[in-house]
């Protein structure tokens, strides 16, 4: 490949280069879970359909290997069977960790005997998943293996119960990662690829359903954007991402349930997972609470309005815009309760939004499928304002319509 093409090529992204779906982490999850439970039910009503390899993608700590341990667990529950899971970790392991040749002696000839390890699964009639973490990454005698784990689910001679079922998950191979790849078209055809995005909407339903601190919670319902630092982990520095705030939940809780958290250890802890700016902004949010609170748009408007007014004064509209996708942040994860005084609150607060920024009220309701909860608690409280306020009507939906935003139906 000529330079200049092999540089254009480096600078794409992974799925560009493979042309593949870019999903969000729970979606996946859906997926694959979905796949397992349909290949399952075929074989019980007599189709022998073939199991499907499956290959995530995405950047690391966004929850690729959460996933799996989540997916045999609802499997186990939902399917009433128990369903195992081995995680095997590509780059700290060998071909000989999986299989070796045991000289055996029979009759005065000597042959070998291949021992498999415990990484292969071996109980008949069993279920589970076998993972295949940062497989791109591992010694290319060991990948040689691997591919046939995932193309044949078997090692060797020794085929996998029929139940198990194989993901193998990468960083992407790009500029911000180190990746050893061998190229193997039949392996790539064999495979389901798909990409995983970053989504503060899956790591908040995931932070509020596993309790987290309500300090991290709060954070990224306000700050979105700071859930991954794609600028910090680019020039290789320490970088915020969904698995370093939750390591971080855990040491606000230990502080909290033992005498109280002190935000000097805080900034001592957070530095070595976010990096000390990400942690400078964390802190001062916890501590100071000088941000805008979206939940405070929700309960107490009337408290903060002079600071909205004062953003307005200032035309500070890339602030205004992160405070309404905060706002929408806070309210299709958390979901809160409402009475009559929040919705007045809503309907002031969109109305005192410029009309460009008010429209993400509505372009963030129509990013979710239309059967989630989210999606279904929005657009109630949209079609709820709608026909009880005809300011709403006129000041906030028919200018929306107005610019070309469309409907929401």
């Amino acid at each position: 490949m000529p330079s200049d093409e092999a540089a254009k090529h480096q600078e794409q992204k992974y799925y560009e280069r493979l042309d593949i779906s870019v999903l969000s982490i729970a979606k996946i999850k859906d997926l694959i879970k979905s796949d397992i439970k349909e290949t399952i039910n075929a074989w019980e009503k007599g189709r022998d359909v073939q199991k499907q390899c499956w290959h995530v993608v995405g950047p690391a700590g966004v929850g690729k290997t959460e996933i799996c341990y989540q997916i045999a667990e609802e499997l186990t529950n939902e399917l009433k069977k128990l369903f195992d899971i081995i995680m095997v970790k590509a780059p700290v392991l060998s071909r000989d960790d999986f299989i070796i040749p045991f000289p055996v002696t029979n009759g005065g000839h000597t042959s070998f005997k291949m021992l498999y390890s415990d990484f292969v699964p071996k109980k008949e009639d069993s279920y589970g998943i076998f993972v295949i973490d940062e497989f791109s990454r591992g010694d290319h005698t060991l990948q040689q293996l691997l591919w046939q784990v995932q193309n044949e689910y078997s090692v060797h001679r020794f085929n996998f119960p029929k139940g198990w079922f194989v993901i193998s998950i990468d960083n992407p191979d790009d500029s911000e990662y180190t990746m050893d790849t061998m190229e193997d078209a039949a392996g790539l055809r064999r495979q389901l690829h798909i990409y995983t995005e970053v989504s503060p909407i899956d790591f908040l339903n995931y932070a509020i359903k596993m309790e987290f601190h309500p300090y991290i919670v709060e954070y990224i319902q306000t700050h979105p954007e700071y859930l991954y630092d794609f600028q910090a982990q680019k020039v290789g520095s320490v970088y915020a991402n969904p698995a370093s705030y939750e390591k971080l939940s855990d040491h606000l809780w230990k502080m909290e349930l033992n005498g109280g958290i002190d935000f000097n250890v805080v900034e001592q802890k957070a530095s070595g997972l976010l990096n000390t700016h990400m942690t400078r902004m964390f802190i001062e949010f916890a501590r100071e609470k000088k941000d805008i609170n979206p939940k405070d748009i929700f309960n107490n408007l009337p408290a903060i309005k002079p600071a909205i007014e004062e953003l307005k004064k200032k035309n500070n509209n890339a602030k205004l815009g992160e405070l309404m996708v905060g706002f929408c942040t806070y309210m299709t994860t958390s979901m809160p309760e409402y009475k009559k005084k929040n919705l007045q609150y809503v309907e002031e607060f969109l109305l005192m939004m410029p009309i460009d920024t008010a429209a993400i009220f509505i372009t963030q309701i129509d990013k979710f499928d239309r059967v989630t909860p989210a999606f279904k608690y929005m657009t109630k409280i949209h079609i709820t304002l709608l026909k009880e306020s005809k300011r709403y009507e006129k000041e906030f939906y028919d200018p929306i319509v107005e610019c070309g935003e469309g409907k929401l139906v």
